[in-house]
């Protein structure tokens, strides 16, 4: 019987339900150059809030999880996200190999990235509802993360593509499958996200040393700018910016999500998520919850290899009030299911 930890509440359940890399997030952007701290632009931000009131009562909230450990070699789990108990009540398989990063867009449009161990070099977009993939996004050779900004551009985080195989990030102008140009961060990008005004937020690691940084890019910029202090973060896996501004990093080394809301600053929050190595997040469509996997690498089965701790909630993916940063509940399978990438419908707007 598949269990959903719900103790910690009082609520009890039975449910269903992690492993390479990617991200994705939503909203306004981090200051300019110098400012210090960011600013929440009120205007866009109340409009979106009375937006998404006058949707969210008609939309069925769904939560999507990367499964790239499951029998068939790959596979997205959808479940409700209002209640996850139920267990998964949909799965996608076509075209899914080994999946990392996961995103919905506004449209409700899935992108699916292949592992670079799945022998495609390709990512797929599914429509809303739609179990086979109807576009192909071709050129990365190890597709770790994807995102599709509002005016069509979508960015691939190829982390073995380019130059001396140090990765890159390809970009398709709407409509296109093939990518028009590419840039390298200066290490290898592993996630990506957008703000309201489309500019790009990449996060790499340092080749060797898995130092992370986030680069934030104009739209067609190629050079991007430093945002966090150099070896703050070990091994960054995932990256968001809220609708104030703060920008959010997984710290998978550092075991937690830490939260910056000024540019070359120190973490003015650190998220504990219980997990020991919180790897990909995201947020639901109001940012009251952030959803967080953390992936056990190794075994098809993972609860019960050796090279699985018991401790720190390997392959679960736990729910994290965002504002007093508490667990809310964890969602776990026991065998057969490593939780990668994660994605909300409806998504949070940018």
């Amino acid at each position: 019987m598949k269990s959903l930890d719900f103790t910690r509440y009082g609520l009890s359940a039975c449910a269903a339900v992690g492993m390479l890399v990617g991200c994705g997030g939503s909203q306004p952007p981090i200051g300019e150059l110098g400012a210090n701290p960011l600013s929440l632009q009120s205007s866009s931000v109340f409009t979106r809030i009375a937006a998404r009131a006058l949707t969210d009562a008609k939309d069925t909230s769904y939560l999507y999880v990367a499964n790239p450990g499951s029998r068939s070699g790959g596979e997205i789990d959808i479940f409700l996200r209002d209640d996850p108990s139920k267990g998964i009540v949909d799965r996608i398989r076509d075209g899914v190999f080994t999946p990392d990063g996961i995103f919905v867009d506004t449209h409700g449009n899935l992108y699916v990235t292949n592992g670079h161990m799945s022998g495609r070099e390709s990512v797929e977009m599914y429509a809303k509802g739609g179990h086979k993939p109807i576009r192909f996004y071709t050129g990365a050779l190890c597709a770790f993360d994807v995102i599709a900004a509002s005016d069509g551009t979508v960015y691939i985080a190829d982390a073995c593509g380019g130059p001396h195989t140090r990765g890159r990030v390809l970009v398709y102008p709407p409509g296109k499958t093939k990518p028009s140009r590419s840039f390298f961060p200066g290490g290898t990008p592993y996630c990506l996200t957008l703000d309201a005004k489309n500019n790009l937020y990449v996060g790499y690691n340092s080749v060797g040393s898995y130092a992370g940084e986030v680069k934030r890019y104009r739209p067609g910029a190629k050079d991007g700018i430093d945002l966090i202090p150099p070896n703050t973060v070990h091994f960054l896996t995932s990256v968001a910016v809220d609708e104030q501004g703060a920008l959010l990093v997984a710290n998978e080394v550092g075991g937690a999500i830490d939260v910056f809301t000024g540019k070359d600053q120190p973490p003015s929050r650190v998220i504990k998520t219980g997990q020991s190595h919180p790897f990909m997040f995201a947020f639901d469509r109001r940012e009251n919850t952030i959803y967080v996997t953390n992936p056990c690498v190794g075994s098809p089965r993972p609860l019960t290899s050796s090279n699985c701790p018991q401790s720190g909630l390997p392959n679960t993916v736990a729910a994290i009030d965002y504002a007093s940063g508490k667990q809310l509940w964890t969602l776990s399978e026991k065998v057969w299911w490593v939780p990668a990438g994660v994605a909300v419908a409806p998504s949070a707007p940018f």
